[in-house]
């Protein structure tokens, strides 16, 4: 999934750490917070956080900016999984947005609030037993707003694809316990979620539109280039490489002529794609007679003069970062699930 949360792993890390930028006077808070890009739901939620008013410009910019980040979040969520292909991808996706993803922010927003011994005490005023820093309760406050967003976010998910659900369930209560070692609040910062009119009121899977397929070549599509190998040369399963061609059809990499379509970002993805491809063994590792070693550039030359484009310096960018591929791949359920040939 191309939402990973950025903003909250920014609150967490890097530039948007409370503590780091905090010192910046009110004015500027407020100067930022006109700025927050406002989203608005695609469909209606089940859950909203309703914790406690934020009363200075700094806690009004993060209260805003975790929502609409939350906001967003979900609203591509739910756009993916309406276009899935399949009940295994939605599946993926929902497993991986719940285990991967939001339990990992949850996780790492646990640590932050550990390590720097944020308590509740510090910025609700029903419970302060003696005076905070009014930064320390400002950074306090909103590590605590994140934590709730970030356990609604759990929520969210769970209840709005039960059906796809790999594990069972979680309640609130164990949420809390079992993150963050504590009991779900006395009083709920989570509750039912207003009535959206303007959205779409189920965020269940919609049936994708029909798309024309791809006539499939298991041949040569153009006349032979210099020093490049040819299809029956380099093709291990002609069945099966037409098949993962479909697919790359299927997802808007190649058109009806196999062209490449070279949408923005689109290079990145095909480079990953021939990784997989040459990872999974549908290419011939020899070539007979002779007994020639095929090599990768053998099979991206092939490949970019198959789809009418160059990405070889894509393609070395992954060949010298593989750990980078790797996580860019399991992010993808269909680069994921490609088969071994």
């Amino acid at each position: 999934m191309s939402n990973t949360l950025e903003l909250y792993n920014d609150i967490l890390f890097l530039n948007h750490r409370p503590w780091r930028i905090g010192w910046q006077s009110d004015l500027k808070f407020k100067q930022l917070l006109l700025e927050v890009k406002k989203e608005y739901y695609s469909h209606q939620p089940n859950y909203e956080v309703d914790f406690l008013k934020p009363l200075s410009n700094i806690r009004r910019y993060y209260n805003a900016a975790i929502e609409y980040e939350a906001i967003k979040y979900l609203n591509d969520l739910h756009s993916e999984i309406s276009v899935a292909l399949s009940d295994n991808e939605k599946s993926y996706l929902v497993h991986f947005a719940l285990n991967k993803l939001i339990s990992q922010k949850i996780k790492e927003t646990a640590q932050v609030i550990n390590e720097r011994k944020y308590t509740q005490e510090q910025f609700d005023p029903k419970q302060k037993s003696k005076i905070t820093e009014t930064s320390i309760a400002d950074e306090s406050y909103i590590l605590h707003l994140l934590k709730h967003h970030l356990v609604r976010l759990m929520m969210e998910v769970q209840d709005s694809y039960p059906d796809y659900l790999k594990e069972e369930a979680l309640t609130p209560d164990e949420i809390y316990y079992k993150y963050f070692n504590e009991a779900a609040p006395e009083r709920p910062y989570i509750i039912e979620a207003e009535n959206y009119p303007n959205t779409n009121q189920s965020p269940q899977p919609q049936q994708k539109e029909t798309k024309p397929a791809l006539n499939a070549i298991r041949d040569d599509i153009w006349e032979q280039g210099k020093n490049i190998y040819s299809y029956n040369q380099l093709v291990k399963n002609p069945s099966r490489f037409a098949q993962v061609e479909e697919s790359l059809f299927d997802k808007g990499l190649i058109d009806s002529n196999y062209h490449f379509t070279d949408k923005h970002g689109k290079k990145k993805y095909l480079a990953a794609f021939y990784q997989q491809l040459i990872r999974k063994g549908y290419f011939h590792k020899r070539m007979f007679p002779g007994n020639i070693e095929v090599k990768n550039r053998d099979i991206t030359k092939f490949l970019d003069h198959r789809y009418r484009t160059n990405i070889d310096k894509q393609f070395r960018l992954w060949d010298n970062d593989q750990e980078e591929l790797l996580k860019f791949i399991e992010k993808d359920y269909w680069l994921d699930h490609i088969s071994a040939c």
